[in-house]
């Protein structure tokens, strides 16, 4: 993202973060739901076309998998879904490339809206996991992203110093400071999806995110009606949108981290960048 992208991205996450519960679930929504998951829309471009039908087939029954998971065990969900996003962030890192700092980018993402708003983290775990669930879990669950997010932290700023990096510094503080629905956006959003878009681009050969849009756009679609049926479902079991945004970001990821992989050359890779690219399925 060029500088004025990153500015805006920041004004509006501001702005949202002012405005409320409504902006901030608006503001997840549009950044970490919509522009976050452009990286995965490109998922079955990377198959080879024998097996594409058999990856679309895989992918959506894990997808569905998902969200009748979180109707059945949302707790158990909720913490596999945490525990596999740390590991997908830190194996696809392409802000840094050594191992310490990876492993404080990957749980800073999923940490670091936790470290100042411990009370609102457990208020929306708590509503992630619905009514039936003791809020006992998602206070311990709490407590151990603030934990690890305080560590990550000075981690990543010290080596946002050494590298001169003025954004990446203020989007560390931003990620921390912004409200967690509004943090976690930004750290997902700008600290993984975007730098995960830029690869796909490189991959798939298309110059500009113009052309890559033109190409993926119906999985992009796809994506959408499945938010739209999905999301609903969760959204008339708790009417604060809680629940489905989480329930529908499982159903997304989870296959892009797991099934994905599998059908990816067997060396594990799609390519490697002159960046020195680490790729889905390392």
């Amino acid at each position: 993202m060029n500088r004025s992208g990153w500015l805006a991205l920041l004004l509006t996450a501001a702005m949202a973060s002012i405005d409320g519960g409504l902006g901030q679930l608006t503001f997840a929504l549009a950044v970490g739901l919509g522009l976050g998951l452009l990286h995965g829309v490109s998922d079955l471009h990377l198959v080879a076309p024998a097996r594409r039908w058999v990856f679309l087939c895989a992918y959506l029954a894990v997808a569905l998998g998902c969200l009748v998971f979180w109707q059945l065990a949302s707790g158990t969900a909720l913490l596999l879904f945490l525990l596999l996003s740390v590991w997908h962030f830190v194996h696809e890192d392409e802000v840094f490339h050594d191992r310490l700092t990876s492993l404080a980018l990957g749980v800073f993402i999923v940490g670091g809206p936790a470290v100042m708003h411990e009370a609102e983290v457990t208020r929306l775990l708590a509503l992630s996991m619905g009514l039936g669930e003791s809020n006992a879990l998602a206070e311990w669950l709490t407590w151990l992203l603030a934990a690890v997010g305080s560590v990550a932290l000075p981690i990543l700023l010290l080596a946002s110093c050494r590298r001169r990096c003025l954004w990446l510094a203020t989007t560390l503080i931003g990620v921390v400071l912004a409200p967690p629905l509004v943090g976690f956006a930004l750290g997902f959003y700008l600290l993984h999806a975007a730098p995960q878009t830029r690869v796909r681009q490189r991959m798939l050969g298309v110059p500009d995110l113009a052309a890559y849009l033109r190409l993926t756009w119906p999985i992009l679609l796809g994506a959408a009606l499945f938010t739209l049926g999905g999301g609903l479902l969760f959204l008339l079991q708790e009417h604060t949108g809680t629940r489905a945004l989480f329930a529908v970001l499982t159903a997304f990821a989870v296959p892009h981290m797991l099934v994905l992989p599998r059908f990816l050359p067997a060396t594990g890779t799609a390519g490697q960048s002159g960046e020195g690219t680490r790729l889905v399925g390392r």
